[in-house]
């Protein structure tokens, strides 16, 4: 989407499953700004520069991100581009060090810098015209976690409360994240409706942050490492290259990097599994002298274990398992585990058809089934908690393999964000708990 602006400033918003990156342009002198910019879109930026006809000076770096690999290095590799980051952050990467108060200009735009720590301690947001990009300092409805990655309760609360606070609240809000299909709020719906910006005493925001446990994003070791040290491209094979170097004379060694519950559900035969967070200490095990084809679901993660092995003869499936599908090419596959949001949707309509057809055939008394399920949806809405998936997640069937689940993301949890969220599959959230907020 586009921000409205000035005849010649962009401000283009970007979506990526669960992530935004923001391309910065002055249309007139042509010049171009990423933020956020992750590394399996780096060929959709590319693309989206071309047709524009932008040339890209900066790419610039909100925070350390956790939970995706940047595409910080290749841009700045492919396009000259200038990368910079807040000056308390590690990076191999950037050419620049951002501070408060800095101005960045993007043609004939100012980009104003503003510290924000709390998710990071090097988190920063940008002001351009009445854009206001914060990164994962505050998303819509929530903010980012700080347990990790030098994070703090009580930064976070100066940043929102403080530091925010004299921004005008006409600022559209445009986040790093969002868990629930929206694209940007302003900070003053932010004021009146976010939880965490509606809890002024310090002890209890606070409080708020660290009421709740989530899982931490899976391989965020791993991606942090990675985004400091700066991801590289990795030699690509295609699916249908692939087929035929299995059947060939030397076949490589298929390497499968996602978790066991999705290999199991599905997978490339013959392969190796070897979940990412295990490389680094099993690494021996894969023979020195044969090529190793790394695979994952789409290709991020296998990125991300390819450059955990130097020395190694590797190249990175494109597109991973869900490319090789669509080609036509055999697959194994097994059971795969239905999730709790899928479960609630599968019992609740169940039991609202059974309530229907009991009270037409047995007696009116069943129509308060409908009712009590159509309640509990709406409750389960209203509050973020839904207690059918709470029961559902009790069950053997979804207690067993939960050390599989994929981890977490970088947001205050918000218990019952979804139907399944206090179990859901993908555990937590970039976003942070905040449950206590509520109440």
């Amino acid at each position: 989407m586009n921000h409205p602006t000035t005849d010649t400033l962009l401000v283009h918003q970007m979506r990526a499953e669960h992530c935004f990156a923001y391309l910065i342009a002055d249309s007139e002198m042509r010049e171009a700004a990423l933020v956020d910019p992750r590394a399996d879109r780096v060929a959709d930026y590319q693309r989206e520069l071309a047709e524009r006809g932008l040339r890209l000076r900066l790419v610039i770096e909100t925070h350390t991100h956790a939970d995706h690999l940047s595409g910080a290095a290749e841009l700045r590799a492919l396009t000259g581009a200038a990368v910079l980051v807040s000056a308390r952050a590690t990076s191999d990467v950037a050419t620049g060090r951002l501070r408060d108060g800095d101005r960045v200009r993007v043609g004939a735009h100012d980009v104003h810098v503003l510290e924000s720590p709390g998710h990071t301690d090097d988190s920063l947001t940008l002001r351009v015209g009445t854009a206001l990009l914060t990164g994962d300092a505050l998303l819509i409805g929530g903010a980012g976690r700080t347990d990790f990655q030098n994070g703090s309760a009580e930064a976070l609360y100066e940043t929102l409360h403080r530091r925010f606070a004299s921004l005008p609240g006409e600022l559209t809000v445009y986040p790093g994240h969002d868990y629930a299909g929206r694209t940007h709020s302003t900070l003053a719906q932010e004021r009146q409706s976010n939880p965490l910006l509606r809890l002024a005493e310090r002890e209890a925001f606070v409080a708020a942050l660290r009421g709740g446990r989530q899982p931490k994003p899976a391989s965020m070791d791993a991606i942090v490492a990675a985004n400091v040290r700066g991801l590289r491209p990795s030699a690509p094979i295609s699916a249908d290259e692939l087929a035929r170097a299995i059947q060939g004379p030397e076949p490589p060694l298929v390497l499968d990097v996602r978790l066991p519950a999705e290999y199991r559900a599905v997978h490339l035969a013959p392969s190796l599994l070897m979940p990412l967070d295990e490389i680094p200490g099993r690494r021996q095990e894969l023979p020195r002298e044969r090529e190793l084809v790394v695979v994952c679901r789409t290709g991020a993660r296998a990125r991300l274990a390819a450059a955990q092995l130097p020395g190694f003869r590797t190249r990175v499936l494109e597109g991973g398992l869900a490319a090789w599908q669509e080609a036509g090419h055999p697959v194994v596959q097994g059971r795969a585990h239905v999730s709790l949001e899928r479960q609630v949707r599968i019992v609740a309509g169940a039991l609202a058809c059974a309530g229907g057809v009991l009270a037409v055939t047995v007696t009116p008394w069943f129509g308060l089934l409908p009712a009590f399920v159509g309640a509990g949806l709406v409750y389960a809405g209203v509050t973020d908690r839904c207690g059918m998936a709470m029961l559902l997640g009790r069950l053997p069937y979804n207690r067993a393999g939960r050390d599989d689940a994929p981890g977490g993301t970088c947001a205050v949890q918000t218990p019952g964000g979804t139907c399944a969220a206090p179990v859901a599959e993908s555990g937590g959230t970039c976003a942070a708990p905040i449950g206590e907020a509520r109440r």
